[in-house]
C-alpha cells in the first residue's frame, strides 16, 4: 500500500510529535468494535481510539491526535486514504499523520453506528446506523441521502446486520434475508430512486435459511452468507476463516479458527460458554466453546495477527502470543485522580488498579486488594472519591462494603487494613451484625497530614473517621445530618488552630438525594489523646442546593467553598447561612456535573458526564457572575464524558478522568508561582538556552519567576533592547524571542537581564550567537 511506508513513520513519531501539544490522551482501547488489514497487522477501531498492532508495533490514535471521539466503531482503508468513523458517526481521515475531523454532521443524531458497518466505494462511506443507512459524499463532504427502509424493512424496527460492498454493488442483510441494488458509486448524488425502498431487491438464493445474516463472503465467485461475524477468505493456499462460530467438541473438521486451511487449535482463541434450557422442568445444560477472534491479517509468510472483541494474537506458523495489553496505559478506565504533592497524579480504577503517571508515562497497576475486588459500579454509581495521598508517599483508599486500605510508597504496598468484618467502630449500614458492610464516598488527607479522614455510612447519621499514620483509627460516630457523608474539605482555623471539616451531605444512597453541608470543628486529635471525642465536636449544618454534593472545593483567595451538584454549582463562605447558585453562568446551562477542581489562579475546572468540562473564572468581588469556557473532543478531551477533574498546579497541568482512560491538559497559567523569586522558593529562576542561537531556537525561556516580575534585556552599552511583562509572564514563565520591542532581531552579542519580582531580583548575562 502506498501510505503503508508514511504510517509507520507516522506512528513511530506519533509521540514525539504530539507530546508538545497541550493536550495528551491516555487511553484503554478496548473493545475492539472492528479492524482492518493493513501492512503487517491491524488497524483497529477501539472504544479507546483507533490502534494499529504488529508483532513489533503497537500505537494508538485518540482526539488529541484530530480524531473526533474517544470511541471508534468502524475503520476502513483504501489504497490511499484511512477513514475513521466515530459511534456516533463523526468522520476522520488521517492527512500528512494527523487524524482530520472531515464531518461532524451525524454525531447531533445520538444514533449509534453498528460496529464495523461502514464501507468505502469510490468518493462514498455507507454507513449504517441502528435505525438508518447513511451515503456521505467525500468529495463534498455532505451527506448524500439518508434511508431507513430497504424494501419492505423498517430499519427503525429491525438494525442492519451485514453490509458488504462488490463492485457496483450493495449487499446488505436485516434478519434472515439479503438484499442488493446496484450503485452508481461516482455520480450517487444523481441517483433519484435513492430514496426509493423498492429500489431494493431480495436476494432469494441467500435469504431465509433459518438464520440472521451476520457476514457476506464470495467464494470462487458464489455469493455466501454465514450465521456468525466475522472474517472468511479463500485463496489458492486455502479456506481462512476468523468467525465467532461455536462448536461442541475441538476436532479437526470442527469450525475452528483457521488459517489457509490450517486449524488452530490452540485453547488460547476459544472460551468455554454453556447454553440451558427448560424442557419439561428439566434444565439441559450444552457446554460448548465459541472463538475469540473476529479478524485477521494474514501475511504471505503465513504469520498473522488475529484479533477479537478483547484480544490480539500475533501467529508466527507454529505457536501464538497474545498482544492485548496496551501497557502505555494498562490501568484501563480511570473513575477518580489524584494530584501527587510533588507533581504528577495517581489514577484508581473501578477495577481496584492504581497507577501513577508524573507527566508523561504511567507506573505499572498494582491492586488495590490481593483478591482483586474493586469498586466497579459502585464507583461511578455513588460517584466515589476516596483516593486519598499525603507527601510522605502513604496513600488511603475505601472499597465500598469492604472498608479502609493504607498504603506506602504511593499505592505501592499494602501496608493497614480495617475490615467491615474487624468489629471497629466504623457503621455498618445494614444493621445485621452477620453482615457487615462499610461504606464511604470520600477521604481526605487529615489537614496536618499525619493521617486521613473519612466516614462511614448508617442510618443513624454518618460516622466522621479519623485514621493516623500508625494505623490506630477512631470514630465520632453518628455525629452526621444524614445518612451519607459526601465531599470533604479539612483546614486548620489559623486563629484557633482547631480542625474545620466540610462534609458534603446525603440522605439516601442515590447521587440525586437530598443533602447539604456538614461543619465541625474540634482540637486537633493530638489534643484528645489521638483520637477523635464527639463531646469536643461543635457541629453547624447548611442547606440550600437541589440535591445531594457530589464534589467540593476551598479556594482560599476568596474564602470561598464551591460545590456541584448532578444538577447545579453552587458557593458557600462562612458568613452565609445558606448555600447559593450564581446568578449568571451562561454557556453552563444543562449540564450534568460530576467534578470540581480550582487551579491557583481562582479558576473552577468542572466536569460533567456528557458535556465535556468548563472553566469557571468568577468574578473576585461577586461569586454570582462567572466567565466560562467549554472544552469537549473537538480541543482535545478523550472523551465528552468526564468523571473526574485534578489540578497540578506544580507541573501546570489539569488531568481528567473518563470511563476508558485520561486527558491531560498543559497550560501555562496552571503551574502555581506562590513562592517563586522569594527565600522559600521550590527551584531557583532559570534561563535557558544560553547561548541563544535564533536560527535555532525559538525563543529563550525564563523559568520560575514571580507573576509580577518584570524583565530588562539590555545590550553591551546598557540600552534597553526590550521589555517582558503583565500578560507576557505566564505561569512563572516568560518567553523571548530575540527580537527588541522595535521587532528587529538583536544583533550577536553578550546582553544583560534583569529580572525584579517584589522580594527578589536576579541578573544574569545571555549570549546571543548567530
Amino acid at each position: 500500500m502506498k501510505i503503508l511506508s508514511k504510517l509507520i513513520c507516522i506512528l513511530a513519531l506519533a509521540t514525539t510529535a504530539f507530546a508538545v501539544d497541550g493536550w495528551l490522551n491516555f487511553s484503554s482501547p478496548l473493545p475492539i468494535k472492528s479492524a482492518a488489514p493493513y501492512g503487517d497487522g491491524l488497524l483497529m477501531a477501539t472504544g479507546g481510539g483507533v490502534r494499529y498492532r504488529t508483532n513489533t508495533a503497537d500505537d494508538l490514535y485518540t482526539t488529541s491526535n484530530g480524531l473526533g471521539d474517544q470511541s471508534i466503531s468502524a475503520v476502513v482503508v483504501s489504497e490511499n486514504e484511512i477513514f475513521a468513523v466515530s459511534d456516533f458517526g463523526i468522520i476522520s481521515t488521517m492527512v500528512n499523520g494527523y487524524w482530520q475531523v472531515l464531518s461532524r454532521s451525524y454525531a447531533s443524531n445520538k444514533v449509534y453506528v453498528i460496529p464495523g458497518m461502514v464501507c468505502l466505494s469510490g468518493s462514498v462511506l455507507t454507513i449504517a446506523f441502528e435505525n438508518r443507512l447513511s451515503f456521505f459524499n467525500l468529495k463534498t463532504l455532505t451527506s448524500i441521502i439518508t434511508v431507513d427502509r430497504i424494501s419492505d424493512v423498517s430499519l427503525t424496527s429491525e438494525s442492519i446486520s451485514a453490509m458488504k460492498v462488490r463492485g457496483d454493488s450493495l449487499f446488505v442483510a436485516v434478519g434472515q434475508s439479503l438484499y442488493v441494488r446496484k450503485m452508481d458509486w461516482e455520480n450517487l448524488e444523481s441517483d433519484v430512486q435513492l430514496y426509493n425502498q423498492d429500489s431494493w431487491s431480495v436476494v432469494k438464493s441467500a435469504s431465509n435459511k433459518g438464520y440472521d445474516i451476520k457476514d457476506i463472503a464470495w467464494k470462487n465467485g458464489k455469493l455466501m452468507t454465514f450465521p456468525s461475524e466475522g472474517m472468511r477468505i479463500w485463496d489458492k493456499d486455502g479456506e481462512t476463516v476468523v468467525a465467532l462460530d461455536t462448536f461442541s467438541v475441538i476436532s479437526s473438521d470442527a469450525p475452528l479458527v483457521t488459517l489457509r486451511g490450517h486449524a488452530l487449535e490452540d485453547s488460547v482463541l476459544y472460551e468455554k460458554k454453556e447454553s440451558v434450557k427448560i424442557i419439561k422442568n428439566d434444565t439441559i445444560r450444552h457446554p460448548y466453546l465459541q472463538s475469540k477472534v473476529c479478524w485477521v491479517s494474514l501475511q504471505p509468510s503465513g504469520k498473522a495477527i488475529l484479533a477479537g472483541p478483547n484480544d490480539i494474537f500475533y501467529y508466527d506458523g507454529r505457536k501464538l502470543s497474545e498482544l492485548i495489553e496496551y501497557k502505555k496505559f494498562a490501568v484501563g478506565g480511570a473513575y477518580e485522580l489524584q494530584v501527587l504533592p510533588g507533581g504528577g497524579v495517581l489514577a484508581a480504577s473501578k477495577k481496584g488498579l492504581f497507577s501513577r503517571n508524573f507527566g508523561n508515562e504511567w507506573s505499572e497497576p498494582k491492586l488495590a486488594l490481593p483478591s482483586a475486588i474493586g469498586n466497579n459500579t459502585d464507583a461511578l454509581g455513588h460517584n466515589m472519591k476516596t483516593l486519598s495521598v499525603i507527601p510522605d508517599g502513604t496513600v488511603f483508599y475505601h472499597i465500598w462494603g469492604q472498608g479502609y486500605f493504607m498504603y506506602s510508597q504511593w499505592g505501592e504496598s499494602l501496608e493497614t487494613s480495617f475490615m467491615a468484618t474487624e468489629g471497629l467502630c466504623m457503621d455498618n449500614i445494614l444493621e445485621n451484625p452477620k453482615t457487615p458492610y462499610t461504606v464511604a464516598v470520600w477521604t481526605i488527607p487529615a489537614p496536618d497530614n499525619n493521617g486521613f479522614l473519612t466516614t462511614s455510612g448508617s442510618n443513624s447519621g454518618y460516622s466522621l473517621i479519623y485514621v493516623d499514620l500508625n494505623g490506630n483509627i477512631s470514630c465520632a460516630n453518628n455525629i452526621g445530618s444524614a445518612m451519607l457523608g459526601g465531599p470533604m474539605v479539612a483546614r486548620i482555623d489559623k486563629e484557633t488552630g482547631d480542625w474545620k471539616v466540610y462534609v458534603g451531605t446525603r440522605k439516601e444512597l442515590t447521587t440525586d438525594a437530598d443533602g447539604g453541608l456538614d461543619v465541625f470543628t474540634f482540637p486537633p486529635p493530638k489534643q484528645m489523646g489521638g483520637e477523635l471525642k464527639k463531646s469536643k465536636i461543635q457541629v453547624k449544618n447548611y442547606y440550600g442546593t437541589p440535591s445531594t454534593p457530589l464534589d467540593m472545593v476551598y479556594e482560599p483567595k476568596t474564602d470561598y467553598f464551591w460545590i456541584v451538584t448532578a444538577s447545579s454549582l453552587a458557593y458557600w463562605n462562612e458568613e452565609q447561612d445558606s448555600l447559593r447558585t450564581p446568578l449568571s453562568t451562561n454557556g453552563l446551562t444543562s449540564a450534568s456535573f460530576t467534578s470540581i477542581d480550582v487551579d491557583s489562579r481562582g479558576n473552577l475546572w468542572v466536569g460533567t458526564s456528557t458535556n465535556g468540562a468548563y472553566r469557571l473564572t468568577p468574578r473576585v468581588t461577586n461569586p454570582d457572575t462567572l466567565s466560562v469556557t467549554h472544552f469537549t473532543t473537538w480541543h482535545g478531551l478523550l472523551s465528552d464524558r468526564v468523571q473526574d477533574v485534578a489540578i497540578d498546579s506544580l507541573l501546570g497541568y489539569v488531568w481528567f478522568a473518563h470511563d476508558n482512560g485520561v486527558t491531560r491538559y498543559t497550560r501555562n497559567d496552571l503551574r502555581s508561582t506562590e513562592g517563586n523569586m522569594t527565600d522559600a522558593a521550590r527551584e531557583e529562576v532559570k534561563v535557558f538556552p544560553n547561548p541563544f542561537r535564533p536560527n535555532r531556537h525559538q525563543y529563550v525561556l525564563f523559568n520560575n519567576i514571580s507573576d509580577d516580575a518584570v524583565i530588562n534585556i539590555y545590550n553591551r552599552g546598557g540600552r534597553l533592547v526590550a521589555t517582558l511583562a503583565n500578560e507576557r509572564v505566564v505561569g512563572g514563565r516568560a518567553e523571548w524571542d530575540g527580537r527588541m520591542d522595535n521587532g528587529n532581531i538583536v544583533a550577536p552579542g553578550v546582553y544583560q537581564y534583569i529580572i525584579r519580582g517584589k522580594s527578589k531580583v536576579k541578573k544574569g548575562k545571555l549570549l546571543v550567537i548567530h
